[in-house]
């Protein structure tokens, strides 16, 4: 049974790409009392077997690459697991990080869900289980999978939730529009960031004496974009032999072309480093739940190239370019037109940094989930 003296209950699957242990320590740095519960190991529960077997015959007759957690068998075991733990009990707020999950909390229980994505999100005309998705959402291999009855489990979490926090502006559509919440219960925080900026927004750099230096951050390559990006690269380069360009978390195998190297997976706390080696951040990717790395070199006063998906109109703004995803001419373009007009790109990330750095915070993003599950 868990300890009823905590404040909230906190559900989460994994790291979340570093936002459930940024925002569980701000969450305990203002004072809350906190029961944090990670999802993610039930994996391995011996006691879970059998409901692991059940998800995976279910996510194989959806299709290829449909996870066995995207299922309704896994989060109806997980929710019975987590129900006998007594961490779903009324009289005690609690936040669901991610819709993964998918549970659906008794009635009385007041919670909240914080998520970058819902499933629905980018889809077109479908329901994502074997239906073709838009660019926004991700296309062929890179598109989202998973079952009509997970589907329907996150659908049920979603609108039974007393606030959706979401962290960004086309979640916050999304949720609207395909899900039917009334905006007054969805909310948009933003996330903070895995490696702060130090010290105040960097105003007046210097431009680069040719071209920028390019900074890739991905440990998804294929996901990520990468191999349009060593292509339309190879296309300005050669062009421009003085292109540089830094991969940071994947790369593609085999020997790098002349220009590129690789920093290998890199930890957080050496990624100032990179970052104050580049001049802009590069990443084009298929699909992005929202886009840390973005916000990471934007508060830095990094221009960024990025792709037309998800959340990215909201966080580059006007200080970068965007494709569409998969489009190599228009990043071969995107690159020429940040080397062309850097002196504007570049003031204009520095001002729209300005703003990030006060707002994209896990202290603020906490601030705002406690007030609203209040």
């Amino acid at each position: 049974m868990a300890d009823r003296s905590d404040d909230l209950v906190f559900l989460h699957a994994g790291a979340f790409s570093g936002s459930a242990p940024g925002l569980l320590k701000a969450l305990r740095g203002r004072g809350t009392g906190v029961t944090a519960f990670d999802l993610m190991p039930l994996a391995r529960e011996p006691r879970l077997a059998a409901a692991r077997l059940r998800a995976t015959a279910e996510a194989r007759r959806t299709g290829a690459g449909t996870p066995w957690t995207k299922t309704a068998a896994w989060p109806a075991a997980v929710q019975r697991y987590v129900q006998r733990r007594g961490l779903l009990e009324q009289g005690r707020p609690l936040l669901i990080v991610q819709t993964l999950p998918a549970l659906l909390p008794p009635a009385g229980v007041r919670y909240g869900v914080y998520t970058d994505r819902v499933g629905l999100e980018g889809t077109e005309g479908g329901d994502g289980a074997g239906e073709r998705h838009d660019p926004a959402g991700g296309t062929g291999e890179h598109r989202s999978r998973y079952t009509r009855g997970w589907l329907a489990r996150e659908r049920a979490m979603i609108a039974r939730a007393h606030r959706v926090f979401v962290m960004g502006q086309s979640t916050a559509d999304a949720v609207v529009e395909r899900y039917g919440v009334p905006e007054e219960r969805v909310v948009v925080v933003g996330a903070g960031v895995n490696v702060p900026a130090e010290g105040d927004v960097p105003a007046g750099r210097e431009l680069p004496e040719k071209t920028p230096h390019l900074l890739f951050v991905g440990v998804e390559w294929e996901r990520k974009g990468g191999p349009e990006l060593m292509e339309a690269f190879r296309r300005v380069r050669a062009e421009e032999p003085s292109w540089r360009l830094t991969l940071a978390g994947s790369a593609p195998e085999g020997a790098l072309p002349p220009g590129v190297t690789s920093a290998g997976r890199v930890p957080h706390e050496r990624m100032p480093e990179l970052y104050a080696q580049a001049d802009a951040l590069v990443i084009p990717t298929h699909r992005e739940p929202f886009g840390i790395a973005l916000v990471e070199a934007l508060t830095r006063g990094l221009p960024c190239v990025g792709t037309t998906v998800g959340n990215q109109r909201t966080i580059v703004g006007d200080a970068g370019v965007l494709v569409p995803p998969g489009d190599v001419d228009a990043l071969t373009d995107a690159l020429r037109a940040l080397h062309r007009d850097y002196a504007e790109l570049r003031a204009r990330a520095e001002k729209h940094g300005a703003v990030l750095r006060a707002t994209m915070t896990w202290p603020h993003v906490a601030q705002t989930i406690v007030e609203g599950l209040a």
